[in-house]
């Protein structure tokens, strides 16, 4: 990973698809909002709004619509995940990005909990 763009930017690299077909893999339940938080992140970054309102709109729908087909069901990680992209996506109904991308990036990290099963 090049560092020092992530340190100057704050922002990770675009990282390359998988190779792996998905078939192969096990489904999580966090899958589906796990590509929208990083569908919006990229969506709201700075460089890519061109037009605010039409950006965070589009990427409002999109992660409200990711979280309407994920269920935290017992995953204590997952919850906090789902909480975290429900404020994000009220906030980007207000086009506040800044404090969006911050829960976006939380629960990016929940996201992370929930898949290695720690609580």
């Amino acid at each position: 990973m090049n560092t020092e763009l992530v340190a100057r930017t704050g922002l990770l690299p675009e990282l390359p698809a998988q190779t792996a077909p998905v078939a192969t893999r096990a489904a999580h339940p966090a899958d589906v909002l796990e590509a929208a938080v990083e569908r919006v992140l990229t969506a709201v970054r700075p460089s890519n709004l061109a037009d605010p309102q039409s950006g965070t709109h589009h990427a409002e729908e999109s992660l409200r619509d990711a979280l309407r087909r994920t269920e935290a069901g017992a995953n204590p990680a997952l919850g906090q995940a789902v909480a975290c992209a429900e404020a994000a996506a009220e906030h980007l109904r207000y086009a506040e990005l800044q404090e969006a991308r911050l829960l976006l990036v939380a629960a990016r990290g929940q996201l992370v909990r929930s898949h290695t099963g720690r609580s």
